[in-house]
């Protein structure tokens, strides 16, 4: 990984690297995967984006200690652009036979959410890298949930043109609220406030990049639990 590059592209480019290989490895076995199992994929996504607004809101309160408070106003804007995705992504999926609240809790997926929500706090820095990171990877999980949204729907007969849980998606990719959510944040991981005015903490680069690469150790290991689940034929759900 080159160190020529910004920091936010130095995080990018490890970020790719997780997200285009684990999309590919998911993608390429789609056709053939039961709709028990991309159901069961679907439900534990949710439990990321039912977290979500949780998550934004701990970073948010914990980067009000930086002297740089953009940080927390772009956080608080992600919070606002968020809030009320988890309903509308829970009845999108009612409408096409899945109930996520039938979900029967995964470990893996307990454990992941517990490690973001020790990122994004008590180190403002470290929590900045981290939704950095998860915002960054979300774009990946949108276009990957995509597929598998329409997968279920048009196996089980439902129109995917038109329905809800389309436009749920839509919303963060088409409309582009997850590239704005990562270019929002962008800005303050690469910005040099060493001369900030204010009191509060200055952004550390380290902490920050630690955090980073931590959030997306923790995604990596999920999505290989899920993926293991579901890519193992002998696998019951």
């Amino acid at each position: 990984m080159s160190t020529d590059l910004r920091l936010s592209q130095r995080i990018d480019e490890r970020n790719d690297s997780f997200t285009a290989a684990t999309k590919k490895r998911l993608l390429d076995q789609l056709p053939h995967l039961e709709t028990e199992s991309l159901e069961w994929l679907i439900m534990e996504h949710y439990q990321f984006s039912f977290a979500n607004v949780g998550l934004l809101s701990l970073a948010r309160d914990c980067t009000a200690k930086l002297a740089n408070q953009g940080v927390t106003v772009e956080l608080q804007r992600n919070i606002d652009e968020e809030d009320g995705h988890a309903p509308m992504y829970r009845q999108g999926m009612r409408n096409i036979g899945t109930d996520v609240d039938e979900r029967v809790e995964f470990k893996p997926t307990t454990a992941f959410l517990a490690k973001v929500r020790e990122l994004s706090a008590p180190n403002p820095s470290r929590a900045l890298g981290t939704l950095y990171a998860t915002e960054t990877a979300a774009i990946f999980e949108h276009e990957t949930f995509f597929e598998l949204c329409r997968e279920v729907a048009e196996r089980r007969g439902f129109a995917y043109q038109g329905s809800l849980i389309k436009k749920f998606h839509d919303i963060h990719l088409d409309e582009g609220v997850e590239q704005g959510h990562k270019d929002g944040l962008a800005e303050f991981v690469d910005v040099d406030d060493t001369a900030a005015p204010g009191t509060g903490e200055k952004i550390d680069k380290a902490d920050l990049e630690q955090g980073a690469y931590e959030a997306i150790e923790a995604m990596e290991t999920w999505w290989n639990a899920l993926l293991e689940k579901v890519l193992t034929p002998a696998t019951k759900h």
